[in-house]
């Protein structure tokens, strides 16, 4: 990992946001994303990439997508988007009981705000592949719709560098993990789509969801994992989420990335302004009514500003 400035021949920058929680009933991490517009206003790049969780509740409550889509088109500036579980709902089945999961009307209401659930793009040299993680195994008729997406951008993808978003990591520790869980893409549904990946040279993977930067390669595919802007979990390793496999942690600090693509190397920054506060949640997990409980039921102890109203 490297800084860059950005300036180097035929270079195509990113900048990467990921899981900001944005909430107008809850709007714990609101001072963040503040902080976060400010640094965004001075910074230059070829495209805004957002990996899902743009809302806290959004799966639940369809008013607080259109609440974190009016904050985002704040920044003033085109961001591409893909859904994350707690704007659509999360993956079935079910493993670990008792979570919103995605549905046909989840992902209507998510498509009323943000547009398309998956999509891709042409940027130059660059074609972005924008997916919905939750879709595989949900059996909505989009499911295959993506799939199909997937094939056709791989097989037309000609000589342009290939970049896919989507919420999920594909695996957390070894792309053979076997253990279903909440926290990547199902085994099953992570080999079908490396199927199509490994056919493209040199392809990138982006996504957010756990609330931590890492980098993972797998044969030639490098998979990228964004911080949130929001809040980190467990930083001091109080507790064990039994629901994921043993691996090494990478960095849990608040925050965003820059990607600059160049013809022969691919530099990512972390950018982590100096105005975020810190927060972590670590704590909620040892709620035994579980995590999410925490997002639907915690009351917010203050005052709401005019421009959140």
């Amino acid at each position: 990992m490297a800084a860059s400035d950005g300036t180097a021949e035929g270079a195509f920058t990113l900048i990467h946001i990921s899981d900001l929680h944005l909430s107008r009933r809850r709007p714990f991490f609101q001072h963040n994303f503040e902080a976060l517009r400010d640094v965004i206003a001075s910074t230059s790049a070829d495209c805004i990439l957002c990996t899902g969780d743009m809302s806290l509740d959004g799966a639940h409550d369809p008013d607080e997508l259109a609440f974190a889509r009016r904050q985002l088109d704040r920044l003033g500036r085109e961001i591409l988007y893909v859904p994350g579980n707690h704007d659509i709902g999360n993956s079935l089945p079910d493993v670990r009981g008792g979570e919103v999961t995605v549905s046909a009307k989840r992902a209507s209401a998510y498509r009323g705000q943000f547009g398309a659930d998956f999509w891709t793009t042409d940027i130059g040299a660059v074609r972005l592949l924008g997916l919905n993680s939750m879709l595989p195994g949900s059996g909505l008729d989009e499911e295959a719709e993506q799939e199909a997406l997937v094939a056709h951008a791989i097989a037309t993808l000609g000589p342009r560098r290939l970049i896919v978003a989507a919420h999920k990591p594909l695996y957390l520790a070894e792309p053979e993990d076997a253990d279903r869980t909440q926290s990547a893409m199902f085994p099953e549904h992570r080999h079908r789509w490396a199927e199509h990946f490994h056919e493209a040279a040199d392809v990138t993977y982006l996504c957010g969801h756990l609330h931590e930067m890492n980098e993972l390669q797998w044969r030639d595919l490098r998979q990228v994992w964004a911080p949130s802007t929001a809040f980190i979990m467990d930083a001091a390793n109080r507790f064990v989420r039994p629901d994921r496999s043993p691996r090494e942690p990478g960095i849990k600090r608040q925050g965003f990335l820059r990607h600059t693509f160049t013809p022969h190397e691919h530099i990512v920054e972390f950018v982590e302004p100096t105005a975020f506060l810190i927060v972590d949640l670590g704590n909620w997990s040892t709620d035994p009514r579980g995590f999410h409980a925490r997002y639907a039921d915690e009351p917010w102890r203050g005052h709401l500003s005019t421009q959140l109203a």
